[in-house]
């Protein structure tokens, strides 16, 4: 019995280092190179001709991978369940949050981040030792015809990419609308950083001001 409740302990020792080491690289400033590296691609969902959300997959590099699966696959079975899932929610995913998901949507000049990531869409898999986190974002009270998506790390800890040919995917009626998509290097909507900002400061400026630096992002223009 001591076994296996030192062994639960050293376990949540690891995590807690884990999640401690995650949050302080992650706020790591601009002038350093990126420490993670992910893809993110999205799986964009109509019903009629309507857009309704899009389910984005990040799946990244070996190290991070290595990371998660060590610490939150207890059983060490390749898979995580439903109490393991939702562990890896609270404990490693949701710190995105302070960093808006990565996630940015925009129409016009105007920019908006998911509010909350729901636990209930949210899974974690692994296949060869390479992890990948999927979750939903809720587009339905967009409108128009044209969204612009980005994934971007403004402070440049995170080198996040999109998948050459299988970004985006789209779910839709083919005989009622044809999406298609362009990724494009924004130029005229630029968002701005401090380089030297306090480690907790995950500010995005979207006006210009001294000391700030330029992040030009790669969006995903979305047209239906």
């Amino acid at each position: 019995m001591f076994e296996r409740k030192n062994k639960n302990m050293v376990i949540k020792s690891k995590k807690s280092i884990l999640v401690f080491i995650f949050l302080i690289l992650i706020s790591f400033q601009s002038f350093s190179h990126p420490h993670m590296w992910f893809t993110s691609s999205l799986e964009v969902i109509f019903s009629g001709k309507t857009l309704k959300g899009a389910y984005v997959t990040w799946t990244f590099d070996r190290f991070f991978s290595a990371d998660i699966i060590s610490g939150f696959d207890l059983n060490g079975d390749g898979v995580f369940n439903a109490k393991e899932t939702a562990d890896v929610y609270e404990n490693a995913f949701s710190y995105s949050e302070n960093f808006y998901y990565f996630t940015f949507i925009r129409q016009g000049e105007k920019r908006t981040t998911p509010e909350h990531i729901e636990k209930s869409s949210f899974s974690v898999w692994q296949n060869k030792g390479i992890l990948s986190y999927r979750f939903f974002i809720d587009l339905s009270k967009f409108k128009g015809k044209e969204i612009f998506l980005a994934c971007y790390d403004y402070t440049f800890f995170c080198d996040i990419t999109y998948p050459k040919n299988t970004a985006v995917k789209f779910i839709h009626d083919k005989s009622l609308i044809q999406p298609a998509y362009t990724i494009i290097e924004n130029k005229n909507y630029p968002v701005y950083y401090d380089p030297l900002g306090a480690m907790d400061d995950n500010r995005i400026y979207y006006k210009w001001a001294p000391g700030l630096n330029t992040y030009y992002p790669k969006e995903v223009r979305i047209r239906f």
